[in-house]
């Protein structure tokens, strides 16, 4: 799929695939409040002791983040 194709898929999608009415994108404010509830995680690039590299991570409310590629877990900010 071209790249054009993509965004134009996230921006208008069409089809049986389509988000049901009333299910938009997250205004920050919604964001942030679900963040702050620990009903959302952040994600963020760190690095992995698991992958030896940088790779995409969930960051837990206490500070842990856990690898999306491994599932290796760090306590903690590090």
């Amino acid at each position: 799929m071209s790249p054009m194709r993509a965004l134009r898929q996230l921006l208008h999608p069409a089809g049986r695939h389509r988000a049901p009415a009333g299910h938009g994108l997250l205004d920050e404010d919604q964001l942030d409040g679900l963040l702050e509830d620990g009903d959302a995680e952040e994600n963020d690039n760190r690095y992995c002791g698991g992958c030896e590299r940088t790779t995409f991570q969930r960051v837990h409310a206490d500070g842990s983040h856990t690898c999306w590629t491994c599932g290796t877990a760090t306590a903690g900010d590090q």
